[in-house]
């Protein structure tokens, strides 16, 4: 940081700000300005935004984090998705929406990630791109610190957001990423889902009967059953940690960790007696041999769409695994919008459709023809088709004998997960309305599934499981409710103020009175409600701080209470 420093040219952006009404540099004079160019499907940008959480709470009263939202993908310049990757990704700083890239141009930024440092007096110190740069960025926001308190130009104070962006709360599921079918049960099959924004996974019955909650996953995506009955058990990907488990479904054997050494592991599955991980992170394709030693199947590492021999092929964010009829390993490369192909006995990648990392659209056809816009979620048809999420479209497709077709079906919202049920009906992981769909293909018809209402309050033993409960009170009476989550190896962090936040949400004006605010030190935490009038929905919100060896995290949970006023 020792060369000359240059005026940073200022902020703008069509888009508008999310989470305050406004902010300049000029007001932002006398703190320390992080700016983050980020777009919301670069897992690369994701990856970044929970290293900068430490800086955040370190730097509490001296730092402002500044995200300037930077579109690839057609999608990402709705505003509405870039309001809902601010909720879905948890971010605590000012976001400044730039559609037409504005900001991106005046600053000569070249690529995602990047992060741009400005001191006290507005002049730009250090640039960076990439992901793993917290620890030189710590020492440069020291450094900064130190020069404006000799100066006295330091302005100390956080920035205030406006608290109204998801202010309406999600519901049973919040930004659920995957859906997935216990396959070959003698009994009904049951389904797991990535309640990706609640950092838990639900085992639910096809009715949508909760039998399992597993919480203390953070921000799951990948789920799959393997074995079926009471010897089974369900990989999962804790994308947010890194890290993949396999976790018994007897409720007494303990959580096993497969891995914790692959960048954002997005989806998991069985091959040919392996296990199978997609690491979006890192563009690379990994199986878990007999022994627990991981070896790579497809990918150099770097981001691009090269087919050939699997350790020569370039990917591009990996991010939905299927075994096709053939016996062949499916995946989805989000970022080049690609179906690509592992073939089992030559080990060679072909790509089945998508053009390249900027190659996008919405067309039916062939190979050559075919475009979708980074797909999420990949399933085998029972008639050996394979059924696409295709996110950015909002969009379900089927590719069928060479050929992608489109299910007429509408409604979604950046559907991200899909499974196939026996009778030939999809489960779809409707990540942007927060819900899970039954989706018939063949007669276009859809149905959300009704998640978390179990008919009795009765769980296996160990499992305390029930996802909504029922208040019955007169009105105008208190109660007192005890929330809790798992942190996993993480402490609490009260570096930037209470660790702990609550919030009070109702579906029904004057159901609540106030306070609908809390704070709290330590877990549980347990909050005083004031029932008001009326009878309706409460969900409780709850988020905390934690920091680990490796990274800090916003985790989340929420619970749902029907209140009945007598």
């Amino acid at each position: 940081m020792d060369r000359v420093r240059v005026r940073a040219p200022e902020l703008d952006g069509d888009g508008g700000w999310i989470g305050v009404d406004g902010l300049s540099l000029a007001q932002l004079r006398g703190k320390i300005v992080l700016l983050d160019f980020w777009t919301l499907a670069c897992v690369n940008c994701q990856r970044v935004l929970e290293e900068l959480r430490g800086l955040e709470r370190r730097f509490a009263d001296s730092l402002v984090v500044v995200g300037v939202h930077s579109p690839k993908f057609p999608h990402e310049h709705a505003h509405e998705a870039v309001r809902a990757a601010v909720a879905r990704h948890r971010i605590e700083h000012p976001v400044l929406d730039d559609p037409a890239m504005t900001t991106w141009s005046a600053y000569a930024v070249k690529a995602w990630p990047t992060l741009v440092l400005i001191d006290a007096d507005g002049r730009v110190a250090l640039t960076t791109s990439g992901e793993g740069h917290h620890v030189e960025l710590a020492r440069a926001i020291e450094q900064l610190v130190d020069e404006a308190e000799a100066a006295g130009t330091l302005r100390r104070g956080a920035v205030e957001l406006d608290d109204a962006v998801d202010a309406q709360g999600t519901g049973e599921l919040a930004f659920p990423g995957k859906v997935a079918l216990e396959d070959g049960a003698t009994r009904a099959p049951r389904i797991a889902i990535a309640d990706t924004g609640h950092d838990r996974v639900l085992v639910a019955t096809l009715g949508g009967e909760v039998e399992f909650e597993l919480d203390g996953f953070y921000q799951p995506q990948g789920v799959r059953f393997d074995g079926v009955g009471e010897t089974a058990s369900l990989l999962v990907c804790e994308t947010g940690a890194d890290r993949v488990w396999r976790v018994p479904l007897d409720g007494r054997s303990p959580r096993e960790l497969i891995t914790d050494r692959l960048s954002s592991p997005w989806d998991v599955v069985v091959w040919h007696g392996h296990v199978v991980i997609a690491e979006a992170g890192k563009h690379r394709l990994w199986a878990v041999d007999r022994a627990g030693e991981l070896q790579v199947l497809a990918g150099t590492g770097a981001e691009a769409l090269v087919d050939g021999p699997g350790l020569e092929a370039v990917l591009a964010q990996p991010s939905a695994l299927a075994v096709t009829a053939e016996g062949d390993l499916a995946f989805l490369d989000a970022e080049s919008s690609a179906l690509r192909v592992l073939r089992a006995g030559t080990f060679e990648v072909q790509t089945l459709f998508g053009t390249g990392l900027f190659g996008w659209g919405d067309d039916d056809g062939d190979g050559m023809r075919a475009t979708t816009q980074h797909p999420l979620g990949l399933a085998l048809g029972r008639g050996g088709e394979l059924y696409v999420a295709d996110t950015f479209n909002n969009s379900i497709r089927v590719w069928r004998g060479s050929h992608l077709w489109t299910v007429p079906v509408e409604g979604f919202s950046e559907p991200g997960g899909i499974a196939c049920l026996p009778d030939g009906r999809l489960l779809v992981a409707d990540s942007g309305n927060h819900r899970v769909v039954r989706v018939d293909p063949l007669r276009a018809r859809a149905v959300t599934l009704d998640v978390g209402r179990p008919s009795s309050s009765d769980a296996p033993e160990g499992q305390p499981l029930s996802v909504a409960g029922t208040i019955v009170e007169p009105g105008g009476s208190r109660v007192t409710v005890s929330l809790n989550l798992d942190p996993g190896d993480d402490d609490l962090d009260p570096a930037g103020g209470p660790p702990i936040r609550v919030r009070a949400l109702s579906d029904v004006p004057g159901l609540l009175r106030e306070p609908t605010t809390w704070t709290a030190s330590a877990l549980p935490v347990s909050v005083d409600l004031a029932l008001g009038e009326g009878s309706g929905r409460i969900t409780l919100e709850l988020l905390a701080a934690t920091c680990g060896p490796d990274a800090c995290r916003l985790r989340r949970t929420q619970r749902a209470y029907d209140v009945l006023l007598t």
